[in-house]
């Protein structure tokens, strides 16, 4: 029964888990912080760890603490090497930082969440950064909003229900029912903003660049974020002029557009 499509094989998803949970905290994790994180069973952690340990997927210090393998490095460059998305649009996202001075970023839905692919930092004293592979919360940020209006009604009202809205500022929406005319908008107008929804002072505008990134994930924003007392032209103006250029080298590449 356990292997039927659309049933949850526990065992792994709980092995998936410890994984996030060591991908989150960016370091070795001990078996007692494992079973105060999970409140799973120490043998259970145990066994799923030395089963993970076998293949690579998690290797053990000298000090007895858990950590991600070599194979997850494998897996993940035999994914960044079967995509081209950051190669066609690195001279693009290159030139629209050095036109509006403000750090640029590509990246992908997965999840309720947008994982960052590619980054061009702009070279100003004060601005924003985020490492390649980051993920944030769909809710809060240009990229994943622009993603949630452009999904089905259906789709997007399951996803809002089924996350956490925490409050990062006063400005986070917080309710599916406040997403409501903010989502109209941005389908209206084409583009995402935020404005200091996930961090005070930071505000960035995202665009969709392509109709398709890989053959699980459908959608590809593109965002520039600058912090709010050097804010860049007019939205509408960033997404007409720019972010048109990202659309056009993906089309020559065979990106349908969007």
């Amino acid at each position: 029964m356990a292997e039927q499509e659309g049933k949850t094989i526990h065992s792994v998803a709980k092995a998936i888990r410890l994984l996030d949970i060591l991908t989150e905290s960016g370091q070795p994790a001990s078996l007692t912080e494992l079973y105060q994180k999970t409140g799973w069973p120490k043998s259970t952690i145990h066994g799923l760890l030395s089963t993970m340990r076998e293949s690579g997927l998690i290797e053990q210090t000298p000090n007895g603490r858990y950590w991600l393998g070599i194979r997850l490095f494998e897996y993940g460059c035999a994914v960044s090497n079967s995509w081209d998305i950051g190669t066609i649009a690195r001279p693009h996202m290159q030139s629209i930082c050095a036109e509006l001075g403000e750090s640029v970023f590509l990246s992908v839905f997965d999840r309720a969440a947008v994982v960052t692919l590619a980054e061009e930092e702009s070279r100003a004293s004060l601005r924003v950064v985020s490492e390649v592979g980051a993920r944030l919360p769909a809710y809060c940020t240009s990229q994943g909003k622009l993603f949630l209006a452009n999904s089905s009604p259906a789709e997007c009202r399951r996803i809002l229900t089924h996350t956490e809205l925490k409050a990062f500022t006063p400005h986070t929406l917080t309710t599916p029912e406040q997403f409501v005319p903010e989502l109209t908008r941005i389908r209206e107008q084409g583009y995402a903003v935020e404005n200091g929804e996930y961090k005070i002072g930071l505000r960035s505008v995202s665009s969709a660049c392509s109709g398709r990134c890989s053959p699980t994930n459908s959608c590809m924003p593109s965002a520039s974020s600058a912090p709010q007392p050097r804010q860049s032209p007019a939205p509408s103006a960033i997404m007409d002029k720019f972010f048109s250029r990202i659309r056009r080298g993906f089309c020559l590449h065979g990106y349908t557009d969007a």
